[in-house]
């Protein structure tokens, strides 16, 4: 049980920063002068002077802060409890050893920096190592444009590197939310954290995006793009961050060599102060990676069904070698489960493998692959009760050791390159002649929540008809859903749980 005592202590560390700022609208922020390798520099944007940057003297403006270059080690600091105005863009680089941060300091509410409108509340270009963290990011305006709280870009040519991007609040951003032409290209660049590599082998690596609390940004979440088909970044990580009604996909990571995203929750994707208006969107996805993860997050409550997308979960088109969606949890989205999308662009091929999630009142599953996508599905709980379900897969699918639960109205597809082994099926009619036709005997079906933890009701039973009658599958991952081993060579369960019966 490891894997569920670390993933419960992931969704309380969100807590209770959630809570905190729900409560008190306040934190303490560390006198970052105690710390620091190098000076500070101080802003107050509530003195009515301007100073020097000293913590006696501080600075007062944004184009005071901007108007200096940092060097490695230092620190640009912005007061608690205080607004500043504008653009921020503060110019320099630091090094691995002794990045540049950009904080606050002082106790009570997180400083904030307004964007007013402006293209980016904060942006940094062509430059490494920053460390960015406790702050708040908001950027308003009455009519929606290519907007972001945080812009990082990679535009000369050249590998950046370095971006830790923790602790932020960003919320109340009036990105563009319409997908459709003339504003795709807006919509692609509007979020709350957005990072971009253009130019001939421009990169960004090393980018660790955590710990952020996102809300009401039109055109999205996280949008993490950090190279290109032909040259890709490195070293993405995306985690713990929570993501509530932005007005496009929830998370995104792109051109990027081996990406993880895992321990986020995405809720009401596609709503907020910026609703999505227009063409397709996802909760959590990926598009131009190789071998990207989506593992041990929870997607809930898609309820803005787009044209053709609102899944919970993506591969999109260009991913190459495997792209793995594991361990995660998803409830009530309107668009369903999953996608494979790789006849939606440049066709990457990648093997999809879908594996341990539990799928609740989704009952979608799409495919615009055409035979380019090979899937293996295997281990899955579909749960859907309340209506039909609606599948299509790639021509070339294995679908294994999965629990269907369903009604009689629905209908499992059944191509010629389509695999059906060893599944259980309660409700849903069989597709094949192959599989258990009952109740799989859950703990407590139907009860899920908003996180990863919430799903214990797909547990089984000591009476279940599923126990240890599995296929045995080649680097099945190891462990179940809730961190039980999954043997090598013993028939598992089917579905996700691989525990002893309670």
């Amino acid at each position: 049980m490891r894997f569920r005592a670390f993933a419960r202590r992931q969704v309380m560390g969100r807590g209770v920063l959630a809570a905190a700022l729900a409560l008190t609208g306040s934190v303490a922020v560390a006198d970052v002068s105690a710390s620091a390798a190098g000076s500070t520099t101080y802003v107050d944007c509530s003195r009515p002077t301007a100073g020097d940057g000293s913590q006696t003297s501080p600075f007062n403006s944004i184009t005071q802060a901007n108007g200096r270059t940092y060097s490695p080690g230092e620190t640009l600091a912005f007061a608690a409890g205080t607004t500043c105005t504008g653009s921020l863009a503060p110019q320099g680089s630091g090094t691995a050893s002794a990045p540049i941060t950009l904080t606050g300091y002082g106790t009570g509410a997180l400083p904030v920096i307004d964007g007013n409108g402006a293209a980016n509340a904060v942006s940094l270009t062509n430059q490494d190592h920053w460390q960015i963290n406790g702050l708040k990011l908001t950027n308003p305006a009455s009519s929606l444009a290519r907007r972001t709280g945080l812009r990082i870009s990679a535009t000369d040519g050249t590998a950046h590197r370095g971006f830790d991007i923790g602790h932020l609040v960003i919320d109340r951003v009036a990105g563009q939310t319409n997908k459709n032409s003339p504003t795709t290209d807006d919509f692609v660049q509007s979020a709350g954290i957005v990072t971009g590599a253009s130019g001939t082998n421009s990169t960004l690596n090393d980018v660790h995006v955590h710990d952020n609390q996102v809300s009401n940004t039109g055109g999205g979440g996280l949008k993490i793009r950090v190279g290109a088909m032909a040259v890709k970044g490195s070293g993405v990580l995306i985690e713990n961050n929570d993501i509530k009604d932005v007005g496009g996909d929830g998370i995104i990571a792109s051109f990027a060599d081996a990406p993880m995203i895992q321990y986020n929750t995405a809720s009401g994707v596609g709503n907020g102060v910026y609703p999505f208006s227009g063409g397709n969107f996802a909760g959590i996805w990926v598009l131009g990676d190789r071998n990207p993860t989506i593992q041990k997050n929870a997607v809930t409550d898609i309820t803005r069904m787009s044209v053709a997308d609102s899944q919970a979960f993506d591969c999109d088109w260009g991913n190459t070698g495997t792209c793995t969606i594991q361990y995660n949890f998803s409830r009530d989205n309107i668009g369903g489960f999953f996608l494979d999308c790789d006849g939606c662009g440049t066709i990457g091929g990648a093997k999809q493998i879908i594996r341990y999630n539990i799928s609740e009142n989704d009952c979608r599953m799409s495919s615009v692959s055409a035979g380019r996508s090979a899937l293996h599905m295997y281990n899955n709980v579909f749960y859907c009760t309340d209506k039909k379900f609606s599948i299509t897969l790639p021509d070339e699918s294995v679908m294994e050791n999965n629990i269907w639960v369903g009604n009689s109205d629905s209908q499992l597809p059944t191509g010629t390159g389509i695999s059906w082994l060893w599944n259980v099926f309660q409700g849903v009619p069989r597709p094949t002649a192959n599989g258990i036709a009952g109740d799989p005997r859950f703990v407590n079906p139907g009860t899920g929540g908003d996180t990863i933890d919430s799903a214990d009701g797909y547990q089984l039973l000591t009476t279940s008809p599923a126990l240890n009658n599995g296929s045995v599958i080649s680097g099945n991952g190891g462990v179940d859903y809730w961190g039980n081993p999954v043997s090598a060579t013993t028939k598992p369960h089917r579905g996700a749980y691989n525990g002893p019966g309670l």
